[in-house]
């Protein structure tokens, strides 16, 4: 069970800063682990959200991100994921094993099985995140066919991204996938640092 009595002393070390860096933030998520204090904060509407988004798009992966400040989510961005749209120009950044079996597949049977989200709606999110002073809390997709936990290739894309992320002032995210491999969707939240991925505790309140 998280102890949320250590969030003030956490808050209290880093409200000195105008704007957290990158680093500042996971600095802050690394003491979080350290106190046994959630890590995210998110409100069962947008949990709920993330859901319908998944369900809107099965068989197809859905795709988006989660903005908010000091671990609380507050804002949910639905993020187009265009390997359901257009062709394979867009499966570098998969393993080759993955890619070559992406490339026999048709559009619609490429997004049952990933996803790469629409830079214009990245682009959005990121502007609309700036505007309101908000920082990038989690990356979230679909699993419909497969268990809410990180694939290969996830894991490999989150720990290619751990350079890009500050390199465009954005925090390292948490992970959160849904599976509706089930009848009863199930979500589960990860942190992907370095190739290891290890669970991300979190409140849904």
């Amino acid at each position: 069970m998280a102890r949320w009595g250590w969030a003030g002393e956490i808050n209290n070390r880093f409200d000195y800063l105008a704007k957290p860096t990158p680093a500042d933030l996971w600095e802050r998520r690394l003491l979080q682990a350290k106190l046994n204090v959630a890590d995210l904060v998110i409100p069962k509407a947008i949990l709920d959200d993330i859901i319908a988004h998944a369900k809107e798009l099965t068989p197809y992966e859905c795709c988006g991100l989660l903005a908010g400040t000091n671990g609380v989510v507050n804002k949910l961005y639905r993020i187009k994921n265009i390997v359901a749209m257009e062709g394979a120009q867009n499966l570098s950044s998969f393993d080759s094993a993955k890619a070559a079996h992406l490339e026999r597949l048709s559009p619609e049977e490429r997004a049952e099985i990933a996803f790469v989200m629409d830079m214009q709606d990245f682009s959005s999110a990121k502007k609309d995140m700036r505007n309101n002073g908000l920082d990038l809390q989690v990356v979230y997709h679909s699993h419909p066919h497969d268990p809410a936990r990180p694939s290969i290739t996830d894991t490999k894309i989150a720990t290619d991204y751990e350079e890009i992320w500050p390199k465009i002032n954005l925090p390292l995210p948490a992970y959160l996938i849904v599976s509706l491999m089930n009848a009863e969707p199930d979500t589960k939240t990860y942190w992907i640092k370095s190739g290891h991925v290890t669970p991300a505790d979190i409140v849904i309140r």
